[in-house]
């Protein structure tokens, strides 16, 4: 399991920090030292000028022997230790050297081979000075060295020197000794606490890390739930930050995202219906294959034919599929081994009574692409049926018709017929019994014909009307549901504008609910950019008027004249009845539609319905 992200911007802080420390913490470390070395140098050369002065004074007021050669070395060297030794206060100040700082380990001057004339420890005097470093060494070393000198290596002796010369000439040399052995502990207490400053530091910056990692990144935890339940399909639990920064605005958008994967969903779902309604009502089976052979589509009239059922089928290759030994499967078989498109052909597959099926494969490839196969399976044997009770039904829609025209027709005459009758009756009132039983056969004959003829009439004669008092937002709060699906599918955006209290409208609310979604059909499927759809009703104390706006491609100026014919569209598939059937609803209710289109920027439809 990966370190979560708290972890990770903990430590990347917490370490940013730490470098941050080491590299100001070496900064000043280096400038301790450097300032540390550079006072233990300047208590040396103070110890080295106070000798120097001291020394020079000496020998400026001695005097050397009469007849003493000045330019015999040995004679001259003799001459200036007597002096040194026997100067009470270079001697006090040599013996006060040691002790004026830790890190002045001695004092002594030197002749120019190294021999010791004076020296703050006086057993020393005449012998060899051990030759040291100069201090300049260590002070401008790096810091590594300097650390190694002072704190981890064994205590070093350095030199301060000032030569002392005579008559111009380099006779001498003031020399002070600097160990590094109390250089660290004059160091350690700042750096004990730069040390505990930096630890400090640290640690108080990984809690602040910690905590601002937690505050920061708090509201991670519920989005990162929210896209679980987006990605489990679950889009109704909206991500609930009230923050007004990125995290916010991130929220936003994917509470925006799953609306609108909710919609798709919707849309999805509707239409994954619709085509399995569809599927479900093809006569023809259809096999859809992929470009590696795989199916991915079989419609229930295709797993019938094939003799199983589509889940079992789904998602196989085309020679799982196809392995009966019937001239079917060999069929499919060879085409899909030859990789070549079969025009449809009739199969005899036996049995009693015979079936036989028309078959096509079709390979389709793009730019040379292969891309797919479809397969169309057709029941031939059951063809041929189907196309006579289409003919049947065609030949009894065309009876009805003209029984229909016939029955009004007659209508007519039978009515005057009657009256006729009736006339005659009575003029040959008394004319005997049989004329009269003539008659009454005659009138009850005639009664039976214009009852046959009101029983056509009836039969194609509109649904009565039930008007019932219906309120208006209602109604079209309940069209805006049934239209939520198309509006969802075309991004539409459903609006009703009330305008102050409506009065109520007294209609058949099935039928006139009916016209509206016909209406707001229409308006959505004029957008398939998306837009919105607006309803607006107004009230004039005559009239109740609704306008349907939408913000669609509008109604071209030559088809406006036909729009409420029936069987009348502009829509690829349309059945051109909806603006007809809204037409004749209108005027059954003894209102009115009409309407206004501009060409890209959309149509209003208008419909006025009586006021009750």
């Amino acid at each position: 399991m990966g370190l979560s992200l708290k972890i990770k911007l903990t430590a990347l802080t917490t370490l940013l920090v730490l470098f941050m420390v080491l590299g100001i913490s070496t900064l000043y470390l280096s400038h301790l030292i450097r300032q540390a070395l550079s006072e233990v140098k300047s208590r040396g050369e103070y110890v080295a000028m106070e000798i120097f002065h001291q020394a020079s004074t000496r020998l400026s007021q001695a005097r050397m022997p009469a007849g003493s050669n000045p330019f015999d070395f040995q004679a001259l060297r003799a001459f200036v230790q007597d002096q040194f030794v026997s100067d009470a206060g270079l001697s006090s100040l040599l013996d006060s050297a040691v002790g004026y700082s830790p890190s002045v380990y001695y004092a002594a001057i030197t002749d120019t081979r190294g021999q010791i004339l004076v020296h703050s420890d006086p057993t020393k005097i005449g012998q060899a000075l051990a030759p040291a470093p100069p201090f300049d060494d260590l002070l401008h070393a790096g810091l590594w060295k300097q650390l190694r000198v002072i704190f981890y290596g064994p205590a070093k002796l350095y030199e301060v020197v000032l030569p002392l010369e005579i008559g111009e000439k380099p006779f001498c040399d003031v020399r002070v000794g600097v160990s590094t052995l109390f250089v660290g502990n004059e160091i350690t207490p700042e750096l004990r606490s730069a040390l505990t400053l930096a630890i400090a530091v640290v640690i108080l910056t990984t809690l602040s890390a910690g905590l601002l990692s937690y505050v920061v990144l708090q509201p991670l935890e519920s989005i990162s739930r929210s896209v679980d339940l987006l990605a489990r399909g679950q889009y109704s639990e909206p991500v609930r930050l009230k923050r007004s920064d990125e995290w916010g605005m991130l929220s936003s958008k994917l509470n925006l995202l799953g609306e609108q994967m909710r919609g798709e969903k919707a849309a999805f779902v509707e239409l994954k219906e619709n085509l399995d309604q569809l599927f479900s009502k093809l006569s023809d089976g259809l096999l859809l294959f992929e470009r590696q052979d795989r199916l991915v589509l079989a419609t229930p009239a295709a797993a019938r034919l094939l003799g199983c059922r589509a889940e079992a089928i789904l998602h196989r290759q085309a020679q799982e599929v196809f392995t009966a030994q019937n001239p079917l499967h060999d069929l499919l078989r060879a085409a899909f081994a030859s990789r070549q498109s079969t025009p449809w052909r009739t199969l005899d597959l036996g049995g009693d009574p015979p079936a036989r099926l028309a078959v096509n494969v079709r390979f389709i490839s793009e730019q040379g692409e292969p891309m797919g196969c479809l397969v169309t399976l057709r029941d031939a044997s059951t063809r041929a049926q189907l196309e006579d009770q289409i003919d049947v039904a065609a030949k009894l829609a065309a009876l009805g018709r003209l029984t229909s025209g016939v029955a009004h027709e007659v209508k007519n005459p039978l009515n005057a017929m009657v009256l006729q009758l009736e006339l005659l009756k009575s003029k040959l009132t008394g004319q005997g019994d049989n004329v009269g039983r003539h008659l009454e056969i005659l009138s009850n004959e005639i009664q039976r014909l214009d009852r046959v003829v009101k029983t056509f009439l009836d039969f194609t004669r509109p649904v009565e009307l039930h008007p019932i008092p219906t309120d208006v937002e209602s109604l079209v709060r309940e069209v805006f549901l049934l239209a939520e699906p198309q509006a969802l599918k075309n991004n539409v955006r459903l609006v009703f504008e009330r305008q102050g209290n409506l009065p109520a409208i007294n209609v058949d609310r099935d039928l006139m609910k009916q016209a509206l979604l016909n209406l707001v059909l229409n308006g959505c499927q004029a957008m398939p950019a998306g837009g919105q759809l607006t309803v607006k009703p107004q009230a004039d104390g005559h009239y109740l008027s609704l306008e349907v706006s939408d913000q669609g491609e509008g109604i071209p100026p030559e088809a406006r004249q036909k729009i409420f014919s029936l069987y009348y569209t502009t829509k690829p598939g349309g059945s051109g009845i909806g603006l007809a059937m809204a037409f004749r609803a209108l005027q059954l209710h003894n209102g009115f539609i009409d309407f206004s289109s501009e060409l890209q920027h959309g149509t209003t439809f208008r419909v006025f319905i009586p006021v009750t």
